[in-house]
């Protein structure tokens, strides 16, 4: 990736919390919605988002349905405060990345937990 396409990459995802956290906190069920990662196109006119859901009430499929419901309006609030030759087109990816590293240090717990544990030991 070059830097160009990096430096745009993280002013969308600022632009984008900014606009989801006070434009979108409407879309009921979806808790706090984050964006951890924005990957550009090499001729930016794609921006992958990955996304991360805390405290939602609804299973994340349904969540990524409410926000790709919400597409057009998210790209028109990206289009009104960022400034490029076009406004990339937004495809929404859940990121598990955090349930992923709790599954990984709940594992490392149990190692542990057994390391431990005298009567395992013997």
């Amino acid at each position: 990736m070059s830097i160009r396409t990096e430096k745009v990459a993280e002013e969308i995802k600022h632009k984008l919390n900014t606009a989801m956290s006070k434009d979108l906190s409407e879309i009921s069920g979806l808790g706090l919605v984050t964006i951890s990662r924005v990957i550009m196109s090499p001729d930016l006119k794609i921006a992958k988002i990955y996304l991360s859901f805390l405290a939602n009430k609804e299973p994340v499929e349904k969540c990524l349905d409410k926000i790709n419901g919400k597409k057009k309006h998210i790209r028109y609030l990206l289009a009104k405060n960022i400034f490029l030759k076009y406004v990339p087109e937004l495809i929404f990816y859940y990121d598990d990345t955090i349930e992923y590293a709790d599954k990984i240090n709940k594992l490392i717990n149990e190692i542990h937990k057994e390391d431990n544990n005298p009567e395992t030991n013997s």
